[in-house]
């Protein structure tokens, strides 16, 4: 007997259980011995693991037959963030954090957002009955205008608005003044900011640039700390928001999948603050250093500015683009061909790692355009 054959008639027909699912959003990840994932733009410092090994080796295991405490945290982080406790709310990494405030909102019928994005936005999407409203980059210059955001907005209904700085295809960061000139146009609008924060630290003088956000009525701010401790592997962000918006987000209780170890880890990053601004500082200099060697290593590589920790380089056309990603790939080091997106006809975007990690890059890259024009 089948399962097929305990279905009714019925059920067959009209039952929302019976729908296909794509299977689209299920992690297949694999590890490879020695293969560098420089495609994730996780933080890849010798420095910032050792921290973690500090935490790990430190650890009790008796604090995992607890459910944890999170209020040192929220205090470390209202400190940090020069926010009320009442502000905060942690969650396990961002994408729970966005979905939090799409599932929050139910009467929002559209997210407004600049394409290319996050494919989460597609998912929240779905799930919350949103519909995505992308806005492109400027024909000519290829570049993000929050004007044309807030243009967008006001064609229609109160929506969901959100921007990326720096952004997660490009690096393009977007400045405190035209930050303000959104949000007081989304205030006026009836509408909410959302703000992802993911590779601010990589932007020098970053923080200063959504200081003025902080505790808007309007605004959130999401900040994963995936990028910028090196916390990839264990889950956790925080969103700032001003107390009323966080707690329609606590009604969909945010921290439950929060774990203990998880905020262990990122207590000890936030002590040790100076190393990683230290780590910062590093990956913003040899991110410039990275974009001068591969534009010197492969002519007509020309790489856009970044506040981010990888760097983006226009590639003369789509065809070069797949081959030079499928050559770093057969040698051991996976990057993300952009080709296609929108305002990215032909391009690619590196992780900055380390030193080593870079020259090996570079001389792969000249290896490979040698080859081609040979």
């Amino acid at each position: 007997m089948t399962d097929e054959t305990l279905v009714t008639a019925r059920e067959r027909a009209s039952s929302p259980f019976r729908r296909e699912s794509t299977g689209r959003f299920r992690n297949r990840r694999i590890r490879i011995p020695n293969e560098i994932n420089l495609k994730s733009c996780g933080l890849l410092d010798s420095r910032a693991a050792a921290v973690h090994r500090a935490t790990l080796a430190a650890f009790d295991p008796n604090d995992v037959l607890t459910y944890p405490i999170l209020q040192p945290v929220y205090s470390t982080l209202a400190d940090r963030f020069g926010v009320d406790v009442d502000s905060l709310v942690l969650t396990a990494g961002s994408d729970p954090g966005l979905n939090l405030l799409t599932r929050a909102f139910p009467g929002v019928s559209r997210i407004v957002l600049h394409q290319p994005n996050f494919d989460g936005w597609a998912k929240f999407a779905a799930i919350s009955g949103c519909v995505l409203d992308p806005v492109a980059p400027d024909p000519e210059t290829r570049l993000f205008n929050l004007r044309d955001l807030a243009r967008r907005l006001y064609a229609g209904a109160p929506a969901f608005v959100v921007v990326t700085t720096p952004h997660s295809f490009t690096g393009q960061v977007h400045g405190a003044e035209e930050l303000a000139e959104l949000a007081a146009a989304v205030a006026e609008h009836g509408s909410l900011l959302i703000v992802d924060t993911a590779y601010l630290a990589f932007t020098e003088g970053g923080e200063e640039l959504v200081r003025e956000l902080a505790g808007l009525r309007h605004v959130v701010r999401v900040n994963t700390f995936s990028k910028c401790y090196g916390l990839s592997g264990a889950r956790i962000a925080v969103t700032i928001a001003h107390p009323a918006i966080a707690r329609h987000l606590f009604d969909l209780d945010p921290e439950g999948s929060v774990s203990t170890l998880a905020l262990a880890l990122l207590q000890r990053s936030l002590q040790e603050q100076a190393v990683f601004t230290k780590i910062w500082a590093d990956v913003r200099q040899l991110r410039e250093h990275f974009a001068t060697e591969v534009q010197r290593a492969v002519p007509g590589w020309h790489a856009r500015p970044s506040g981010g920790n990888f760097v983006t380089w226009d590639v003369p056309d789509r065809t070069a683009a797949m081959a030079a990603s499928r050559y770093l790939l057969d040698q051991g080091v996976v990057v993300r061909d952009l080709s296609g997106a929108p305002g990215l006809p032909a391009a690619v975007r590196i992780a900055v790692a380390n030193q080593p990690v870079v020259r090996h890059v570079v001389a792969a890259l000249g290896g490979w355009y040698r080859g081609e024009v040979a």
